[in-house]
């Protein structure tokens, strides 16, 4: 009998014990209480992006081009942007480049240092860029946490890593004959220019017209210029 008075106190005693433990508030002391500083609309952003484009409009006489895929632009890079305001921003961008001119054969005559006929003939560029860019963004009112729809007005330039001459010719006696000029005297060094890219989201519309000569002019030859106008396609990882 004893014993069941025991257990009987103890009860009552643990019962309001248990009811004063109820959770009221719930806190996580781990999470970060400051504001994010860091997203597609906050204060800064960066991501990685690729853009493929093709080279537009035609050559100076001399010098006529294979367009479509033939030649083109590849670019792969980071971008980040530091936001002003809900609709002012600027970018920076830092990116290898891969240009491609691909040189016709069959359209006229070729200016001299390519006055050869060849089956392939393409000048090749290896370029690391750097980019900066004023960014406008749409709209009248205050968007969320996303890129949105964008205008940049951009400006580039950078050297050129390595600038080849490639020329290739069947041969019934040895097959294919490949001949790569490594950085001759009429590849220009350093390339740059401005763009305009028109964007929503990950996806986006870019123009970049070349300012800075392609060729050089040598001692004893000036050749003429490619087409200076690339437009195609970026998509980025966000």
């Amino acid at each position: 009998m004893k014993n069941n008075y025991q257990w009987l106190l103890a009860a009552c005693l643990a019962a309001p014990a248990a009811h004063a433990q109820q959770v009221l508030l719930q806190t996580n002391v781990a999470q970060d209480t400051l504001p994010p500083r860091t997203g597609p609309n906050r204060r800064y952003f960066g991501h990685l992006y690729a853009s493929y484009g093709l080279v537009a409009g035609g050559s100076q006489a001399g010098l006529p081009l294979r367009h479509g895929f033939a030649s083109s632009e590849t670019q792969v890079g980071g971008r980040l942007k530091w936001r002003v305001s809900d609709h002012l921003a600027f970018t920076t961008d830092l990116r290898y480049a891969y240009l491609r001119y691909a040189l016709a054969q069959d359209a006229g005559p070729k200016a001299a240092p390519f006055t050869a006929l060849h089956d392939t003939e393409t000048l090749t560029y290896h370029q690391l860029q750097g980019e900066l860019g004023l960014r406008l963004n749409a709209g009248l009112r205050p968007r969320g946490n996303v890129v949105g729809t964008y205008l940049d007005l951009l400006a580039y330039g950078g050297p050129a890593l390595a600038a080849n001459h490639t020329t290739r010719d069947k041969d019934t006696g040895q097959g294919e004959v490949e001949i790569t000029r490594h950085a001759p005297p009429y590849l220009a060094r350093w390339l740059g220019g401005v763009g305009v890219r028109l964007g929503s989201g990950s996806l986006a519309l870019v123009g970049r017209y070349r300012l800075s000569p392609a060729l050089r002019p040598t001692e004893s030859l000036r050749p003429p210029e490619p087409s200076r106008l690339v437009v195609g396609l970026e998509i980025g990882w966000f």
